[in-house]
């Protein structure tokens, strides 16, 4: 049996939620962070051939929270 397939992302995310615990947002990583954090988003979005149409939707609309946060925080 495959395992199921998980884009760099997902590892990614969950470093970060184990870092912050119940503090995870978007708003508490530093600058750093949500840059690289933008960066596995953009290619789950955009380039991995793995990630599912649905699923590249809805991480569309958490890159583009993510890219007005960076914008706000002055990144």
């Amino acid at each position: 049996m495959q395992e199921e397939y998980r884009p760099p992302l997902a590892d990614y995310w969950d470093t970060l939620e184990a870092r912050y615990g119940n503090g995870f947002s978007l708003d508490t990583i530093s600058v750093e962070e949500l840059r690289e954090l933008l960066n596995h988003l953009r290619a789950a979005v955009e380039q991995d051939p793995l990630v599912t149409p649905v699923e590249k939707a809805n991480l569309g609309m958490v890159l583009k929270h993510a890219e007005a946060v960076l914008r706000r925080r002055g990144g």
